[in-house]
């Protein structure tokens, strides 16, 4: 293989927004290599052991609504918006494959190449060994913004007073032994002795097949961005699950034990790039569904802002009226042919809460993907000379729908009155 290499659009992060914007650009004919750090596609949907959707799961366009069927094909979906991971990792890697996607994985990002306000060229560096990669579009789908950062777009991260950023999550998998298991937490580790001084959420919900999903760690104060706060996460995630299945076996599943944990930890808010709008706060709290004349995605789900310093369950959640998300908040400012997708696009901390959603990252990552696809084809350098009125009516054919006004928040009710006081 060449260690240098040509492409029509690279996209970096093979989440979920990633997935999807190189499905979407693949399959229009187009050269898309894709580039994710681990050993399988879907992100924080699988190797970062989420397997559950939060938000409305109808007219996200069709490369969503093929993920779920495929998933229903295996019998990888339980009680609607939870799934296998495992089945959802080999859903990913056939789609891509199918629409032609160029996959790369164990390879991370290392730097970029920037002329008059586009990026030429990205660095790799993949089994030890450098790449370099040029294309006339980029998509950062990474979700902490790497490739955008290692550009050198603007960006903000965290609360704009502390930059403390939404805390992060390791979660597990349990599944029962079918006998009583002895519980047991290493010395210098505090047990649990009530629901309400677990760590994080209080989350364990039954999948249906044997298992049981558990989302109750929750590691404050580190940032995501930084590789000894991160490393240090990861170990106070682990020590805190330790405690937490220590409970659950002593409580309520005394015949369980943990079958896997995530890959990585869960990381909810990273650097969010400037774009050229930031959607924030006031626009996704507005009582009507807020919309724009370049919508290309639709968000539903609830403020989800966990307290930024403190344990448990605190937090502000609200409902919200369904949104759209325009085009100029995937589009890097100054920047001609970058463009985001996923939690890393533009928008304020409190609107983050509730478009980093997976099922709207999905929506995202095909609106991107299709942009930077009808940019090639146009032979245009800039993506704001895409005709956005066209982008819509593809988008729209391939079973978008982009009212908002045609969406279902949610959830449909939220049971705790929204309380802003308890996001710090």
């Amino acid at each position: 293989m060449k260690d240098n290499l040509e492409f029509d659009i690279l996209i970096a992060g093979g989440g979920t927004a990633g997935c999807a914007a190189a499905i979407a650009a693949a399959r229009r004919g187009h050269r898309v290599l894709l580039v994710e750090e681990s050993n399988a596609l879907g992100g924080a949907s699988t190797t970062g052991g989420v397997p559950e959707w939060f938000a409305s799961l109808t007219g996200l366009g069709d490369i969503f609504d093929r993920v779920k069927a495929d998933l229903e094909r295996f019998g990888a979906i339980f009680f609607g918006r939870f799934f296998n991971q495992e089945i959802l990792k080999a859903v990913w890697q056939l789609m891509a494959e199918e629409a032609g996607v160029q996959i790369l994985f164990h390879a991370s990002l290392s730097g970029a190449r920037v002329e008059d306000g586009s990026v030429r060229e990205v660095s790799l560096l993949s089994c030890s060994r450098p790449l370099k990669v040029e294309a006339k579009y980029f998509l950062d789908c990474t979700g902490e913004g790497d490739l955008a950062f290692l550009a050198g777009a603007e960006f903000h991260q965290g609360h704009p007073e502390t930059g403390r950023t939404l805390h992060m999550t390791l979660t597990c998998i349990l599944y029962d032994t079918g006998q009583p298991v002895i519980p047991y937490l290493p010395p210098g580790l505090e047990p649990v002795e009530r629901p309400e001084d677990l760590p994080g959420l209080n989350a364990r919900i039954p999948l249906g097949d044997g298992r049981v999903y558990v989302n109750m760690t929750k590691v404050v104060g580190h940032d995501p961005t930084d590789p000894f706060s991160l490393s240090d996460a990861e170990l106070e995630a682990r020590r805190q699950l330790l405690r937490v299945v220590h409970y659950l076996q002593r409580t309520q599943y005394p015949t369980y034990t943990m079958a896997s944990t995530g890959a990585s930890i869960g990381i909810r808010e990273g650097r969010r790039i400037v774009g050229d709008y930031i959607l924030t706060e006031a626009d996704i709290l507005d009582r009507t569904p807020c919309d724009f004349p370049d919508g290309v995605a639709v968000a539903t789900a609830q403020i989800d802002f966990h307290s930024l310093t403190r344990p448990g369950h605190v937090g502000w959640r609200q409902r919200v009226e369904p949104y759209a998300i325009p085009l100029r908040s995937l589009i890097a400012r100054d920047f001609r042919n970058l463009l985001m997708a996923g939690k890393c696009i533009s928008g304020d901390q409190v609107a983050q809460s509730s478009y980093r959603m997976t099922p709207t990252c999905c929506a995202m990552g095909q609106a991107a993907g299709t942009a930077a696809a009808l940019a090639v084809e146009r032979g245009v350098e800039d993506v704001r000379m895409v005709d956005v009125s066209e982008l819509r009516r593809v988008l729209t054919a391939d079973g978008m729908e982009l009212d908002p006004r045609r969406h279902e928040a949610f959830p449909p009710v939220v049971e705790d009155p929204p309380d802003r006081s308890a996001a710090v």
